[in-house]
C-alpha cells in the first residue's frame, strides 16, 4: 500500500473488525498497519482473495460521492482525448486505471454496457447507474453478467437493462470509416474488442494489396480493417459459428466485392492443413492463461500458434501477434515469439510493441491492469 497498489490480499490481513456484520460485503473498510496507522480506504469483499480494493489512500475517509466524481472525470477524459479519435465506441471506465476498481463501462453508440465485478461496485449499482446515465446522456444502459467475478466476490449474477430500452440484437458502431455490427448482450467482453482499436488502425494502414489472414477472427474486427485498407483478399478463421456469421455481415458491408473467405474451423488445425502463404497475418487468440498456474501450458499453446502462423507468412509479410492473458507479460510474449521464430525457421524483426488504446489506461500503481500485449513483426525470409 505504501507503493500505492490498490489491492489488499487476504494473506496480508491480521485481523478484521466487524467482519460478521450483516452488511459487511461491499462496505467501506479502513485499512490500518499493525501499529494502528491508517493507510487508506476501500471496498471490503470478505469472500474474495482480494479482500479490499482501495479507492483512497491516506487518513481522510471518503464518501460514496467519490464514485460519482471519478465516473464524471473518466467520461470527461474520453470526451477530450485526441488519441481516442473518430469513433462512437469506447471504454468509459477502466476499473483501477480510472481509480474505480471493479467497474468497467463501455459505450456503443447510444448504449452504455456495464460490468460490476466487485462486491463494492455491485453494492453501489444504483449510484453507478445514475452517474453513468447523467454523465453520458446515453439513451440506454445494459449490465453484462460476469459469472467468474460473481463467484470470486460472493455476489449475485445479474444481466439486463439498467435504463432505457434493451439493446437490439445488432447494434452498429462506427470506428473511423469502419462500421461493425455488435451484439452487446451476448458478444465477447461487452460485445466487441474495443481494446484492439489502435491495432485495427495499424492493420488498415498495412493492408493495401496484401493477402490477409485473420486468426481467431471473432466477428471480423481485423478482417474488416484489412478490407477497408484495400487488401487483395481476406481469410477469417474461427471455431465459433455465430461470431463468424456476424463477421460475414461485417465484411459484406465493408467490401462487398472483396475476395473474402470465412472458415469455421479450429485455428491450430487450419494452420497445420493450410498450404497458402499470406502477406499480412493477425494472430489474436482468446486468453489462454487466467492465473499464474496456467502460464506454462499457455506459453506452449501461444508458441504453437505463432510458429504455424509464421510458417504461413510470405517473405516480407507483416505478422501481428497478441496475448490478452494478464500473467503473460510483454517480456514473456517476446520470448515465446522468439522461440516460435527459431522453430519455424523464419527470422523476423520487431517493428512495434502493441497494446490497448488510451481509453484503456493502466495505472503505474497497478501493472496487473496491463493485460494486452502484442508485437508487429516483419518476416525477413
Amino acid at each position: 500500500m505504501r507503493r500505492r497498489h490498490p489491492w489488499v490480499l487476504s494473506g496480508a490481513i491480521a485481523r478484521v473488525a466487524g467482519e460478521g456484520a450483516e452488511d459487511a460485503t461491499g462496505a467501506w473498510a479502513r485499512v490500518l498497519t499493525s501499529d494502528g496507522e491508517t493507510l487508506g480506504f476501500g471496498h471490503f469483499s470478505p469472500a474474495s482473495q482480494i479482500r479490499v480494493r482501495l479507492l483512497r489512500l491516506g487518513k481522510d475517509a471518503p464518501a460514496d460521492a467519490l464514485i460519482d466524481e471519478r465516473i464524471a472525470a473518466a467520461v470527461a477524459r474520453r470526451a477530450s482525448d485526441p488519441l481516442v479519435g473518430d469513433t462512437d465506441a469506447m471504454r468509459l471506465v477502466n476499473a483501477e486505471g480510472d481509480g474505480l476498481p471493479g467497474l468497467v463501462a463501455d459505450r456503443y453508440g447510444d448504449v452504455v454496457v456495464v460490468k460490476l465485478a466487485s462486491a463494492g461496485m455491485h453494492r453501489r449499482r444504483e449510484r453507478v447507474v445514475a452517474a453513468l446515465r447523467s454523465t453520458t446522456g446515453a439513451a440506454a444502459g445494459y449490465e453484462r453478467a460476469d459469472a467468474t467475478a460473481a463467484r470470486r466476490e460472493g455476489i449475485a449474477v445479474h444481466q439486463g437493462p439498467l435504463w432505457g430500452d434493451p439493446p437490439p440484437p445488432r447494434l452498429e458502431i462506427r470506428e473511423r470509416a469502419r462500421r461493425y455490427q455488435v451484439d452487446v448482450a451476448h458478444g465477447q467482453k461487452t460485445g466487441f474488442y474495443l481494446d484492439q482499436r489502435d491495432s485495427r488502425d495499424l492493420v488498415q494502414a498495412l493492408a493495401a494489396g496484401r493477402r490477409m489472414l485473420d486468426l481467431h477472427a471473432y466477428t471480423g474486427g481485423f478482417a474488416v480493417a484489412a478490407a477497408a485498407g484495400g487488401a487483395a483478399a481476406v481469410t477469417a478463421v474461427d471455431s465459433a459459428g455465430e461470431a463468424l456469421a456476424l463477421a460475414r455481415e461485417n465484411l459484406a458491408q465493408a467490401a462487398p466485392a472483396l475476395a473474402a473467405r470465412i472458415v469455421e474451423a479450429d485455428v491450430h488445425r487450419f494452420l497445420r492443413e493450410c498450404h497458402e502463404s499470406f502477406d499480412l497475418i493477425v494472430a489474436d487468440p482468446p486468453p489462454l492463461a487466467k492465473r499464474q498456474g496456467d502460464v506454462e501450458r499457455a506459453s506452449r499453446a501461444y508458441k504453437d500458434l505463432f510458429l504455424y502462423a509464421l510458417r504461413r507468412a510470405a517473405p516480407g509479410a507483416y505478422v501481428l501477434v497478441f496475448s490478452c492473458s494478464a500473467p503473460v507479460d510483454a517480456k514473456l510474449l517476446r520470448q515465446i515469439v522468439f522461440g516460435a521464430s527459431l522453430d519455424a525457421g523464419r527470422p523476423a524483426v520487431v517493428l512495434r510493441d502493441l497494446g490497448a488504446p488510451s481509453d484503456h489506461p493502466v495505472s503505474l500503481d497497478h501493472p496487473e491492469g496491463g493485460y494486452l500485449h502484442g508485437l508487429l513483426l516483419r518476416v525477413e525470409g
